[in-house]
């Protein structure tokens, strides 16, 4: 009887660990960033074994964090993007596979100032020009 439940404390750690072995995090993480720009991110990832579509999670340093589900599913590939400022910290899907940065483009978010210029504000990102 005690060999019986002490293996059943091991057994629930190794059903809890190979739960995590299927996930993929980032694999070309080497410090990219926006700055202060805010930038579109554009996550791939390959090799999922054609599961349906994922979740991913980054943040970065500027405090911003992006939870999405896959934009795109084609076969074994899956693809994400997040919008955000600072430098890329991490990221990471729910899905086997090799996660990588495909892309990200960074923009000068230009504020106008109504004393001295005329404004044209976009109602749905409160940005004006």
């Amino acid at each position: 009887m005690n060999k019986i439940l002490k293996a059943v404390p091991i057994a629930l750690l190794l059903a809890g660990a190979s739960s995590l072995v299927g996930a993929a995090g980032i694999s070309n993480l080497s410090g990219q960033s926006c700055g202060g720009d805010t930038g579109t991110w554009h996550f791939v990832n390959n090799q999922t074994g054609g599961a349906g579509a994922g979740t991913l999670s980054a943040t970065w340093s500027s405090g911003n964090t992006c939870t999405v589900t896959a934009s795109k599913v084609l076969g074994s590939t899956q693809h994400f993007y997040c919008t955000a400022s600072g430098t890329l910290l991490g990221a990471s899907t729910n899905l086997p596979g090799k996660l990588v940065l495909s892309d990200f483009s960074c923009e000068t978010v230009k504020t106008c100032d109504p004393k001295t210029e005329v404004c044209t504000c976009d109602p749905k990102t409160q940005i004006c020009k």
